[in-house]
């Protein structure tokens, strides 16, 4: 069942950057919203091919709903693989679709596999930690960079280190997902 999947991951920052880079880090925090922020990239990697998509929101939005019902029609039971993706990543999209009036595919949570959720076997708190610690503990390429820094390469206009960034990001949730699926972590289920 979990041979046949996909990598979901989104960049974003917030609608408004002027003096964002000078906020405190919980005012920062508190931008981090799908009424505050925007959608700059999404990332979407399966069969160790990565599909960036980049450009204006609305039409990031589009494409990513397009790709994800191409990979449904394929195969109806294909699962959905992030990290931290059931609280961060798919609340995001879809908030931000309704936002664009984009009309989404709809999905079933048992579908969705958060590896953040997984690995702490559904215990929630501040110390589950973050995708680049998992990383570095497999031994795997993590640039010097996280998601706070991406509000800084949107003002900067350099989209291709944020691609960089996103591919990678991509690539460690994608073996961390074979690590948990190899080790059935996959199996732990909250009901």
């Amino acid at each position: 069942m979990f041979e046949d999947y996909f990598v979901v991951d989104i960049e974003t920052c917030p609608n408004n950057l002027e003096n964002y880079n000078e906020l405190d880090e919980e005012n920062k925090l508190k931008l981090l919203n799908p009424i505050d922020s925007k959608i700059v990239a999404i990332g979407i990697r399966r069969n160790n091919e990565n599909k960036i998509l980049m450009g204006e929101e609305k039409e990031i939005l589009k494409e990513f709903w397009e790709e994800w019902g191409k990979i449904k029609r394929e195969n109806a039971n294909c699962v959905t693989v992030g990290f931290n993706i059931n609280h961060f990543d798919l609340p995001f999209i879809v908030s931000r679709s309704f936002i664009h009036n984009v009309e989404i595919v709809p999905f079933v949570l048992k579908l969705i596999i958060d590896l953040r959720e997984k690995i702490n076997a559904y215990r929630y708190g501040k110390t589950r930690g973050k995708l680049s610690d998992y990383g570095k503990l497999l031994n795997l390429k993590v640039l010097d960079m996280d998601g706070s820094m991406v509000s800084k390469l949107c003002e900067e206009n350099n989209m291709e280190k944020l691609k960089e960034y996103l591919i990678n990001d991509l690539e460690i949730t994608d073996e961390m997902f074979k690590r948990v699926r190899d080790t059935n972590i996959i199996h732990i289920n909250r009901w």
